[in-house]
């Protein structure tokens, strides 16, 4: 399926600059098999692929999901951890010509339910026993009402009732006509071959679609600013459904490396992995970089450890200074969206004052940047107004849906909605959304979103959804609310029904503060930025976590 934006004439201006080649992410893992096929792709806890064994598992993937009957450019709605089995997915679904749509585990009905009507997938791939029932539940019922015919993987071994299971299908023999269909099926770099989420105005996902060409090229460019070597360890210290944890694979596509998966993202098993696996280059988000220099570092061997990318949200750079100064390990700021990724980023070989001075450094080679005030006019250097980017490894828009993609794209130019400022030197510090919008350590979350879910009880006479500064998760919701008269306040009940309105867990609101009257200003709206002054001091640890 060709890009919607990206026409013949902007890729070939892209081939001719250098910034695209005509090769895959497959084409490279090829030549990878054929000249180190002994070597280790990718491993997890519990199963290590080398390059060769990768290479034939994902070919009888592929052929297999061919034999299903799902044809060239058919969707997979795909919900699973981080796991080898997830890259074995991801290379095998390029291979088979599919075009995969991950989402996050965080994700419940409401997400899922759009994400399902928007792609209309003829493949579903999750892991039943680790989803909530009341999904699996739904997702059974809106299956059987489906106009067209949807195949289903569970991706543990043992699948569910009606699943396919995940062992079967690496396993049995594929039919000989599946397995000669891959060589014309398999994407090519001018292809759209991935559908990635990021959140949307209404706080449901906006679907980017991504051409082959700048998937890679954003695996070229991103080593060269981190300064990637053939044969790092890199661990994975992220979910691959969202940016931080997709560039950590993605860095293997341009150099020959591993990426490592941990069983836990939890701050003391990713240090024990560290110290087991000899990780050389960490990627993960800044909620994960806080918990990791709140542990006794000192009491591990972190000395392979000489790079940690931190991405998606707004770093804590006091954690990120007190990690770097007691372990060694270079820290390395990047910010973007999964519209345009790497906007900014800081660059691996800059002193650690340039590094960690509260930037989020340059664009990646390819990208420009703009400030831009109200009426679209260019702001000079140190002037603050709405960022605007390009880039040749940018997605390509809103998967079908071109009145979204016009909203924020023109002319090339994505308007990402940030509120940003140039320095001199190029440097790009991130001060804010223009929209009301929390970012909950890579986690957008709309306000209004969760307000009128909260609204829906009776006892609730208004509310206000706030962003809440955090130190490890950067912002969190709290949630404002005026009772009615002889009503008290229950968080405890509130955030009940916001689980069983499928509301995903991460939306949550951290705190609750009961208000007597709103603060106003013009227009009465609700006057936000005086709510969180009013707030009481927290008196006990966040419920963030």
């Amino acid at each position: 399926m060709r890009p919607t934006l990206v026409t013949p004439d902007i890729i070939e201006g892209y081939l001719e600059a250098g910034h695209w080649t005509r090769e895959s992410m497959l084409d490279r893992y090829d030549a990878y098999a054929a000249d180190c096929p002994d070597e280790i792709a990718c491993r997890d806890g519990t199963v290590a692929y080398s390059w060769a064994e990768l290479d034939a598992v994902t070919d009888r993937l592929a052929a297999n999901l061919v034999d299903l009957g799902l044809d060239r450019d058919a969707t997979a709605m795909v919900q699973m951890p981080s796991t080898c089995k997830e890259v074995v997915l991801r290379v095998g679904l390029k291979k088979a010509g599919i075009i995969g749509a991950f989402a996050p585990m965080q994700w419940r009905r409401r997400e899922l339910e759009y994400l399902l009507e928007r792609i209309r997938p003829g493949l579903i791939v999750m892991s039943p026993n680790l989803t909530d029932p009341d999904v699996i539940g739904w997702l059974d019922d809106t299956i059987a009402n489906l106009s067209h015919g949807v195949h289903r993987l569970d991706v543990a071994n043992d699948p569910s009732d009606g699943w396919l299971g995940w062992r079967d299908l690496l396993e049995r023999p594929a039919s000989s006509g599946a397995r000669d269909s891959l060589a014309r099926r398999r994407f090519t770099f001018d292809e759209i071959s991935l559908i990635s989420a990021s959140s949307g105005t209404s706080g449901l996902a906006k679907l980017c679609e991504w051409p082959e060409g700048a998937q890679v090229c954003m695996s070229r460019v991103l080593c060269e600013r981190i300064g990637i070597a053939e044969g790092d360890n890199v661990g994975v210290f992220a979910p691959m459904s969202g940016a931080a944890g997709l560039m950590g694979w993605m860095i293997t596509w341009a150099v020959r490396s591993t990426c490592v998966f941990p069983d836990s993202f939890r701050a003391p098993a990713l240090l024990d992995l560290v110290q087991a696996s000899g990780i050389t280059v960490g990627t993960t988000v800044p909620v994960i970089l806080a918990r990791l220099a709140q542990e006794p570092l000192e009491r591990h061997d972190l000395s392979s450890l000489r790079l940690m990318r931190i991405g998606t949200a707004a770093a804590d750079t006091a954690a990120a200074l007190s990690f770097e100064s007691r372990t060694g390990c270079r820290v390395v700021v990047a910010a973007g969206a999964m519209e345009c990724t790497g906007f900014g980023h800081a660059n691996v070989n800059e002193p650690m004052h340039v590094r960690l001075d509260g930037s989020v450094g340059l664009p990646l080679r390819g990208c420009r940047i703009q400030i831009e005030d109200e009426h679209g006019n260019a702001l000079p250097a140190g002037t603050a107004g709405e960022l605007k980017v390009t880039a040749p490894f940018s997605s390509s828009g809103y998967w079908d849906d071109p009145e979204t993609t016009a909203e924020v794209w023109s002319e090339g130019w994505y308007s990402t909605g940030d509120i940003g400022v140039v320095d001199d030197t190029g440097r790009l510090t991130l001060l804010g959304r223009l929209k009301d919008v929390i970012n909950r350590s890579g986690h957008k979350i709309m306000a209004a979103e969760v307000e009128q879910e909260i609204s829906r009880h009776p006892d609730i006479f208004e509310c206000a959804v706030v962003a809440a500064p955090d130190r490890e998760y950067g912002e969190v919701p709290w949630a404002f609310v005026q009772m009615r008269a002889g009503a008290s306040l229950d968080a405890a009940t509130l955030i009940e029904v916001l689980r069983k309105n499928g509301l995903a867990t991460y939306k949550f609101p951290a705190r609750f503060v009961d208000v007597a009257e709103f603060p106003r200003i013009s227009d009465n709206k609700i006057d936000k930025n005086a709510l969180l002054q009013m707030a009481p001091p927290v008196t006990a640890p966040s419920s963030a976590g």
